[in-house]
């Protein structure tokens, strides 16, 4: 009988023929000896569905497997609560189709939720790699691979807030907790800054030094649209978010770090002319007590609707490739 906890691997995929198969390869690979995969295709109208099938013909007697294919696509965080419905795992993974799970991710990770059973998640450093070649780290690294500042842990909320502290792929999540706070906020067309504060709000998260994830960026990684020019459908979920943690935040320090959010996201939703969102992240910052000079700058832009979005757009497409 294996005495690992059983790690769940929920992998979504859509539209990712080109690297459903190489992911799923990746979990084969892992050293962790209790997995469990759950692959849900969410109406991918590619060739996705025949690489899976071609896929599980090959390994169905590799891992234990659960398929679930759609016929149309669903929100994906309504589809992933119903996937997770059926985990068995003590702990699980939120894999995407084009997304390398790296060898010794899992055992690291329950390595270290198992040694602290009061922390909701274990998070680790990524590979960032574009189809081109160019590769690189989340968080910077010295020549010799020395991470060049500590990573924080434990009570990570505010930093959250304010920034992006966390590659949330590189997450591994108990599974009890996450039942507990809800699953996924399914009125939100994406779910992890706001499964993050949640979690952060209430639990420890740890920190595990090791490479976890080799994450793909290419054209139509779904966290390319974030800032698509006049109709983002992520900012109006990320405005939601950043109202949800107005009302948990406990503290002014707190709400400096949801104003540094708020101004981050405004200026991105002026300068992909997604105004109407943008006036929301606008009052929001007023009723922060947001003031100055950047401030009147960004209520002439929404006043005037200046859009210069054909130009970050532009700029934007040079980084993803």
């Amino acid at each position: 009988m294996n005495s690992s906890p059983m790690v769940s691997i929920i992998c979504t995929v859509f539209n990712q023929e080109d690297y459903v198969r190489e992911s799923l390869d990746s979990v084969l690979q892992s050293d962790y000896p209790n997995l469990e995969l759950i692959i849900v295709d969410n109406g991918s109208t590619d060739n996705s569905v025949r690489q899976i099938k071609g896929w599980l013909e090959e390994n169905k007697e590799k891992i234990s497997v659960i398929f679930i294919s759609r016929n149309q696509s669903i929100p994906y965080c309504e589809s992933f609560n119903r996937a997770f419905e059926q985990a068995k795992g003590e702990y699980f993974i939120d894999l995407s189709g084009d997304d390398l799970i790296c060898k010794e991710h899992i055992f690291k990770s329950v390595a270290c939720l198992e040694k602290y059973p009061q922390a909701a998640v274990c998070f680790s450093d990524a590979y960032l790699f574009s189809n081109d070649g160019k590769i690189r780290t989340f968080y910077p690294r010295s020549s010799k691979g020395k991470l060049q500042y500590a990573v924080i842990d434990g009570d990570v909320y505010e930093l959250m807030v304010a920034k992006h502290h966390i590659l949330s792929v590189t997450m591994i999540i108990r599974s009890s907790t996450f039942r507990l706070e809800g699953g996924y906020d399914e009125e939100l067309s994406y779910e992890d800054f706001d499964i993050q504060v949640r979690l952060a709000r209430k639990y420890p998260f740890v920190f595990s030094d090791h490479f976890g994830i080799k994450k793909r960026l290419h054209p139509k990684a779904m966290s390319v649209d974030q800032y698509k020019r006049y109709q983002s459908v992520m900012l109006p979920s990320t405005l939601k978010v950043c109202q949800k943690i107005k009302s948990m935040n406990k503290n002014p320090k707190e709400d400096l770090a949801l104003l540094i959010r708020v101004q981050f996201e405004l200026k991105h939703a002026l300068l992909s002319a997604n105004f109407q969102v943008a006036r929301g992240f606008f009052e929001l910052a007023d009723d922060l007590g947001a003031k100055g000079i950047r401030m009147k700058l960004y209520e002439n832009w929404l006043k005037h609707h200046c859009d210069i979005s054909a130009i970050y757009g532009f700029l934007k497409s040079l980084r993803t490739g």
